[in-house]
């Protein structure tokens, strides 16, 4: 019986591309979602003193702890409306309080870190994500004492996949949000994998595709889309492309491109937190 040592080195090809393709498939979750290197502040606006944040845990069927933060105002008044906010890959979702100081005064803010980041537990994928992200949003609104017309969601990159999925079982469930606000949103992740010759053969094998296409022929709110002035990562013509296809399906849409913004930096200028801000005021 010949030893592995006698394999030739076409079969030690074969045996290698099988077991990258594995870890690929068994890895994706990590991949896609990434890790959290750092908190990353930023300006904590002009409200930031009628803010109080506090660390909140959400315990999920499976075992899993997610780990958020829920920023309310502090005048006093509780809070007529909730954000729930999804980061972008690798975002530690504990800079959010600084965000709040930039949203009307009646409106508190929600965001948890996604699973296996930050102090999160499990693993993550887009289908355990999309079902924590509908729990988040039932707790927020029961802690809060809010109705489900109170709900508004943000997403950043990653997040705005995310942002939609939730948007659409939402509305497919009798309860849309009463507006949803992209930076920097995709089509689809596979239309993002597609545009690199390395990722593109590895498309069909996508277990989480974020197909925020599919997900807005669901939608009928107002949409805040902003795009940042240069962005490598996400082409300006996909998220015109998904605009339009949420204008198809009745949304009204606003679209702003920031002069001086990059992909990973539009979510943290003030410039965006300002938009955000004015709009969700508006």
């Amino acid at each position: 019986m010949p030893s592995l040592a006698d394999l030739p080195p076409s079969a030690w090809a074969l045996i290698a591309g099988t077991a990258l393709l594995a870890s690929i498939v068994g890895l994706q979750g990590k991949l896609l979602f990434g890790r959290t290197w750092r908190v990353r502040r930023t300006d904590p606006g002009p409200a930031a003193d009628r803010r109080r944040a506090e660390a909140v845990w959400l315990e999920r069927p499976d075992g899993v702890r997610l780990q958020g933060w829920l920023t309310v105002p502090s005048g006093g008044m509780p809070p007529r409306r909730l954000l729930l906010w999804f980061g972008g890959r690798n975002e530690h979702v504990a800079w959010t309080p600084d965000l709040a100081g930039w949203l009307p005064d009646d409106c508190a803010l929600l965001a948890f870190n996604y699973r296996s980041l930050g102090d999160s537990g499990g693993w993550p994928s887009e289908a355990a994500c999309v079902a924590d992200a509908e729990a988040m949003a039932a707790w927020g609104l029961a802690r809060l004492d809010l109705p489900p017309q109170a709900l508004h969601l943000a997403g950043r990159s990653l997040g705005t996949g995310l942002a939609l999925q939730l948007a659409a079982r939402l509305a497919a469930a009798g309860a849309p949000p009463a507006t949803v606000s992209l930076i920097t949103p995709f089509k689809s992740l596979r239309a993002v994998l597609a545009r690199s010759p390395v990722l593109a053969p590895l498309t069909p094998l996508l277990r989480s595709p974020l197909d925020s296409m599919a997900a807005a022929r669901a939608l009928s709110c107002r949409v805040l889309m902003l795009l940042a002035e240069r962005d490598r990562q996400v082409p300006h013509a996909h998220s015109r492309q998904l605009a339009e296809a949420l204008q198809a399906a009745g949304c009204a849409v606003t679209v702003q491109r920031l002069p001086g913004t990059d992909h990973r930096s539009l979510a943290r200028t003030p410039a965006a937190m300002r938009r955000l801000g004015e709009w969700l005021a508006h």
